[in-house]
């Protein structure tokens, strides 16, 4: 005979997504402010482009016509608001036809998230784009925010698979090799057609990567249950 459950023991409710870990939050607020922080250099130290932004512009470029262009702008189009709404809404969707509306708030709220936050700082730092544009760009460079996009989504749905109930550890590998591998081709496509510094691009991967922690962490709450146990009857004695 098993053990019973003392009275007013709160139990964790089977299939419980799991949420990152406080010092996962702690990591997502760090980036966070290191993103705010390396703005505002840029911004009042008046820094404009970086050595290693200059190095990499001259290192990298997708030529036009060549297939690495069509490539680079293939992921512009996807990543673009647009083409990011509409990615962040179909997994979003396609979450919520898996029964698992709570990892579907997470990413959508990731997404939201992000988009406020970059073009906030956008504001903030007010940092021009390169001179010499390969694509139609508008708005101001820092943080790229193609680049926070990209990590945003990659991130909540490896966060997904990561808080998945006995998930195999080669299906994680393998989404974090999808998730990073997107994210590096997102920041190689906007500074391959000259239309961010690759600072912007670091900036916001970083931001992007810690609004879905962050997301993750306000959507994905334990669910718990009381347990009560009646009381046993005193007899009396007459």
């Amino acid at each position: 005979m098993g053990r019973s459950t003392p009275a007013g023991t709160v139990l964790l409710e089977a299939g419980t997504p799991a949420r990152p870990s406080s010092a996962a939050l702690a990591w997502a607020v760090t980036a966070i402010a290191l993103v705010v922080v390396g703005g505002l250099w840029i911004r009042f130290g008046e820094l404009g482009a970086l050595p290693i932004d200059r190095w990499w512009h001259g290192a990298v470029e997708a030529s036009p016509a060549s297939l690495l262009f069509a490539v680079a702008i293939g992921l512009a189009d996807i990543g673009g608001s647009v083409g990011g709404a509409t990615t962040a809404a179909i997994a979003g969707a396609a979450l919520f036809a898996l029964r698992r509306p709570r990892d579907a708030c997470a990413v959508m709220l990731a997404a939201l998230l992000g988009v406020v936050a970059s073009e906030l700082l956008k504001v903030i730092v007010e940092r021009g784009r390169p001179s010499d544009p390969l694509a139609h760009a508008t708005g101001l460079s820092y943080p790229s925010g193609h680049s926070m996009g990209a990590a945003a989504l990659a991130a909540a749905l490896f966060l997904v698979v990561l808080g998945t109930e006995g998930v195999r550890r080669e299906v994680v590998r393998a989404a974090a090799f999808l998730a990073t591998a997107w994210i590096l081709a997102m920041m190689w496509s906007r500074t391959a057609l000259h239309v961010h510094w690759l600072t912007d691009t670091f900036a916001g991967a970083l931001l992007g990567l810690a609004v879905a922690i962050i997301a993750r962490r306000i959507a994905i709450r334990p669910r718990t249950r009381r347990v009560t146990t009646p009381q046993p009857r005193q007899s009396r004695v007459g």
